[in-house]
């Protein structure tokens, strides 16, 4: 796998609170009808076989923000979102190869938007994690994720921002810029992502219905620590991912969403804590060398439903 993959992989969660910062700046610029607070959950499933031998990778996940604060004044928008997010990921046919089967995440994300200008806002996330197979909680579960952006909305169809994002993960370091976008390509179609971790292409059947093609580049990703039991090792799940999705809104607020896909890069690693590197991407994350691995591609399904308010 080259590294341009794998650079890809270990800043997911960094760039979590981007995705929610989107979210929010996509509501209407009403005072009336803003939208910043939001409840998500979902469910996916990831089968495969090896030797024969069926394995299942299940994750579910739920996210709730609240605005702390907002203010609208002369069409500029500054705010303060919090949240609590909770994702688990279950394995099953790997036996006891990965130090377990259950594992879990805990984040506490807050973003702050202050802006600059009509044109101009500045966006920064911080977001703690706790990340582990939850059997001996402790200070050495937590991650720490940071990034700033700078928005620029060229026009009421267009708009991106241009930042950096930091991450310190149980591996090492990730230190990378990164790219937004929304764009109303057309009355049909409309386009985002958080480059190069995420994209998706949609298009709008009816007032209510949206199809379109998705980008995910590390669904899942990031490193749950092992307890002291296991000498802190840490287990990683790694994927990449193209999915066809299907969304229903019966209401402005409102949306449940289905998706197919195939999971173009798969990869569960197994790491004695010490396999660690200095700064991503100026060091190589192939010196690690995995206790355990599995490495196989795969079909994948997701649902997922969103309330914003």
């Amino acid at each position: 796998m080259n590294m341009k993959k794998k650079v890809l992989y270990f800043i997911t969660i960094a760039l979590a609170a981007l995705q929610l910062t989107a979210r929010a700046q996509q509501t209407e610029k009403t005072p009336g009808s803003l939208q910043l607070g939001s409840f998500t959950t979902q469910y996916s499933y990831s089968p495969f076989s090896i030797n024969g031998k069926r394995v299942e990778i299940q994750q579910v996940g739920a996210a709730f923000n609240l605005p702390v604060f907002y203010t609208f004044k002369d069409n500029k928008l500054d705010f303060l979102l919090a949240g609590l997010e909770y994702n688990g990921l279950f394995l099953s046919g790997t036996g006891d190869r990965f130090g377990g089967s259950r594992f879990g995440t805990f984040s506490l994300p807050v973003t702050f938007q202050k802006s600059l200008s009509t044109k101009y806002a500045l966006i920064a996330s911080f977001i703690p994690t706790l990340s582990s197979d939850l059997k001996d909680i402790s200070g050495e579960d937590m991650t720490y994720s940071a990034a700033v952006m700078l928005r620029i909305r060229k026009s009421e169809t267009f708009s991106y921002s241009l930042g950096v994002a930091y991450s310190w993960q149980f591996f090492g370091n990730v230190l990378i810029p990164v790219i937004g976008m929304d764009w109303n390509i057309s009355d049909r179609w409309t386009y985002s992502g958080t480059l190069p971790i995420a994209e998706k292409l949609k298009y709008k059947i009816s007032s209510k219905n949206f199809a379109g093609i998705s980008n995910d580049f590390s669904i899942g990703g990031g490193a749950y620590r092992l307890s002291k039991q296991m000498d802190s090792k840490y287990f990683q799940l790694q994927q990449i991912r193209t999915s066809l999705f299907y969304e229903y809104a019966p209401a402005k607020n409102f949306s449940v969403q289905i998706s197919g896909g195939y999971n173009i890069s798969q990869k569960l690693d197994l790491y004695n804590k010490n396999e660690k590197v200095g700064l991503v991407p100026f060091d190589n994350l192939n010196k690690r060398v995995p206790l355990e691995e599995i490495n196989k591609t795969g079909f994948a399904m997701q649902t997922s439903i969103s309330f914003r308010f």
